[in-house]
């Protein structure tokens, strides 16, 4: 089984992405662009995005016929399918993935096939569905450590540090590796002593000499989401040397124009952020920092930022209640309205930029946010 490290849990794109199966290629020829000395990012000509993602997938539809399908060819598509929905930040790839279980009669699934409809289901925010399929998936193989990924990566997300943790525990048996390092110091990085998990994860890293690139590439994501929470100066850096290894993730992008942005760098997440205005979750904080600058083509961006929004409601796949706060909180100037979308974001969603998000919203908004100081509720969340 090899680990994909898109993360992390149910978010299409940011702050969080679905764990997908397969090789993660590192780009040694990749293009970069400099901004000053400080930031670098890959050039737009070393990413390639699918722009027309229903297209695509309509045609890896139609080449499954469906006499004599097998459960290894269906898991293929679907894959392929989440993978395309991943990289363009679109869900529609989605609805026909899961069109093609139609395809296959239950009886005949398989674990890949189980854990796949996890995997759709999860990047749609379904998270007890993906959960029912990923019991599926353990009660036919107990030592699936993709499921057991899938099922910490959901965890927390939903705020669930309980749940993560029994699920790294079933990371971290028979094998140590960084994946299982990275979780058991990320969950430890949430209890007293941060600076000390966070340490321990970078020497991980630096002791790392024969790991595979995919479980160090998972390492490196993690070692910036807890360098990011705990304010750390090589937060940036960090963002930047994972998006490097992977130009085509939104994810980390997203994750490093977030961290300029709160570093007040709004020039350079133009660009950072140029050539994705077609992914909501870029073009918001693209958004954002045009507004802060005041820049001429920012009305257009909001224009179309609007209709994008109004047409995912009206299209019943509106999965974008973050990226729509802070569209209304930084861009909008809305903090009523803004509260009411980071409060809808919170009943699913409960990580840490989560959490940041409402408190804003709610101060913002001469509101009490319902979360105390240190981020805790009645439940066991973050």
């Amino acid at each position: 089984m090899v680990f994909s490290t898109s993360r992390k849990g149910g978010r299409g794109v940011c702050p969080g992405t679905l764990v997908i199966l397969g090789m993660l290629c590192a780009l040694p020829g990749a293009v970069v662009a400099s901004i000053g000395t400080a930031v670098v990012v890959p050039a737009a000509d070393a990413v390639v995005l699918s722009r027309d993602d229903t297209a695509m997938a309509t045609a890896a539809s139609a080449a499954l016929p469906a006499p004599g399908l097998s459960p290894d060819r269906l898991a293929q598509a679907l894959r392929a399918l989440v993978e395309q929905s991943r990289a363009s930040g679109s869900p529609r790839p989605l609805g026909l993935a899961a069109g093609l279980l139609d395809r296959l009669p239950a009886s005949q699934w398989t674990a890949e096939v189980y854990l796949m409809r996890a995997t759709i289901h999860q990047r749609l925010h379904r998270f007890d569905l993906a959960e029912a399929d990923l019991d599926q998936v353990l009660e036919l193989e107990p030592g699936n450590r993709q499921a057991w990924l899938t099922r910490y990566s959901i965890a927390l997300v939903r705020g669930d540090l309980d749940s993560a943790r029994r699920a790294c525990e079933r990371l971290q048996d028979g094998r140590a590796g960084l994946v299982a390092d990275s979780c058991r110091q990320e969950l430890a990085s949430f209890g007293e002593e941060p600076e000390q998990a966070y340490e321990q994860l970078t020497q991980a890293l630096r002791n790392a000499r024969s790991v595979n690139a995919i479980e160090h590439d998972y390492a490196l994501v993690t070692q910036a989401e807890m360098a990011t929470r705990l304010q750390l100066r090589e937060a940036g850096e960090l963002w930047q040397r994972s998006l490097l290894r992977d130009p085509a993730d939104l994810y980390r992008r997203a994750r490093y124009a977030d961290w300029l942005l709160a570093q007040e760098r709004d020039q350079e997440v133009l660009v950072v952020t140029q050539g994705f205005e077609a992914v909501d979750t870029l073009a918001v904080l693209r958004a954002i920092a045009m507004t802060r600058l005041q820049h001429p083509q920012q009305p257009r961006l909001v224009d179309e930022l609007e209709e994008r929004f109004a047409e995912a409601r009206w299209r019943g796949e509106f999965l974008h209640e973050w990226e729509y706060a802070r569209f209304l909180l930084d861009v909008k100037n809305d903090a009523q309205a803004a509260l009411a979308a980071a409060q809808a974001n919170w009943e699913t969603q409960r990580a840490p930029v989560d959490r940041l998000l409402l408190r804003r919203a709610a101060m913002r908004a001469g509101q009490p946010s319902g979360i105390d100081e240190t981020g805790y509720d009645n439940r066991s969340t973050l």
